[in-house]
């Protein structure tokens, strides 16, 4: 009895001893799998959030277009039997650029004049006969109506007869043209492109805030690397309702008829003046970590960050308006954000 008590024993401390060497072993390999974090201090530079003073100027940029540009073509099918267009030839509105072969309808027209002629004689007849009674009126009206059916059928041939004639809609300069002599054209066929430069336009897009703050007819700068001096322009129509992305479009018209005429797709600078001051809270710009539009920055708290969202409202080349998200007085990094996560230890430094 004592032998197998002493056996039990024996088992139950080798046991003991095995799963405690076990549960060292899985404590040594869970401390080297997951080993501790060092808490690492980043050194950083800070701005306080404090009130300015903002210009509601504002600068866009967009690309020139001309006012007036069309595709010319076809509104009938054809031979082109004659084309009095190349590319960057000045035509006048109204002028003769293309002629498609008209034969057909020549032809058409004769045949529906000889009808008319004889319809016309028929009623003559139908009339004397009427007066001697030796026809209804009922005839005559027949004849009437076959008359005006052929009138008719005879402006429709006219006007495909001057269809066949391809005239400029505008006075421009033609581009790109796209048909050779003789070839067909069909009906929607682009023969080419006519562009008039005389006059720009520019098309920007303003946030909410900017398109409340101009009107439509107000001046406006123009400046670009092509121009030595900036140009005077006006506001011609701003759109009453945003597009998806919130924005709002504003049309831009200035004459262009001086020496320095600039040409259709230049960058250009459109300068919004005006005369008015806004305050608010301000920070840099080197404090955002997105765009304006989804701002985000790292707030110091005591001696750790703290990642915000924020609203935006002017945004200058080197400060930004900051509308909700931060109160004055908070501290704003503005050096060292790339090293950084929310919650990271930071040491701040002048």
């Amino acid at each position: 009895m004592k032998k197998r008590l002493l056996t039990i024993v024996i088992s139950l401390l080798i046991a003991g001893s095995i799963g405690l060497v076990l549960a060292n072993n899985k404590a040594k390999i869970d401390k080297a799998a997951h080993p501790a974090k060092e808490q690492t201090t980043i050194p950083v530079k800070v701005y306080e959030v404090k009130e300015d003073s903002f210009n509601t100027s504002f600068t866009i940029n967009g690309t020139t277009i001309p006012a007036k540009e069309v595709k010319i073509a076809s509104e009938v099918q054809g031979k082109l039997v004659s084309l009095y267009i190349k590319n960057g030839d000045v035509v006048r509105a109204g002028q003769v650029i293309a002629v498609l072969d008209a034969s057909v309808y020549g032809v058409q027209l004769k045949s529906i004049e000889a009808s008319i002629a004889k319809a016309k004689l028929d009623l003559t007849r139908y009339t004397n006969l009427i007066e001697m009674g030796g026809a209804t009126p009922m005839q005559a009206e027949s004849v009437q109506l076959q008359i005006n059916s052929l009138v008719a059928e005879k402006q429709q041939v006219l006007e495909q007869i001057s269809h066949m004639q391809i005239r400029a809609p505008f006075s421009g300069k033609i581009e790109n043209v796209a048909v050779e002599l003789g070839s067909f054209v069909s009906y929607g066929t682009v023969l080419s492109q006519l562009i008039d430069n005389s006059s720009l336009k520019i098309n920007v897009y303003l946030s909410e805030q900017e398109a409340f703050k101009v009107k439509r007819g107000q001046p406006v700068t123009i400046s670009s690397v092509v121009l030595s001096q900036p140009r005077m322009a006006k506001i011609t129509m701003i759109s009453d309702k945003a597009d998806a992305s919130g924005k709002f479009l504003a049309e831009i018209s200035f004459a262009n008829d001086d020496k320095e005429k600039l040409k259709a797709g230049i960058l250009a600078d459109v300068h919004f003046s005006i005369d008015a001051v806004e305050t608010g809270l301000s920070i840099p710009v080197s404090a955002l970590l997105a765009s304006a539009k989804e701002a985000k920055v790292f707030v110091a708290q005591g001696n750790k960050v703290e990642q915000r969202s924020i609203k935006t409202g002017i945004v200058t080349a080197s400060k930004v308006e900051v509308l909700e998200g931060l109160q004055a007085g908070e501290q704003v990094v503005i050096s060292g954000q790339l090293n950084l996560e929310n919650g990271t230890a930071i040491s701040i430094s002048k």
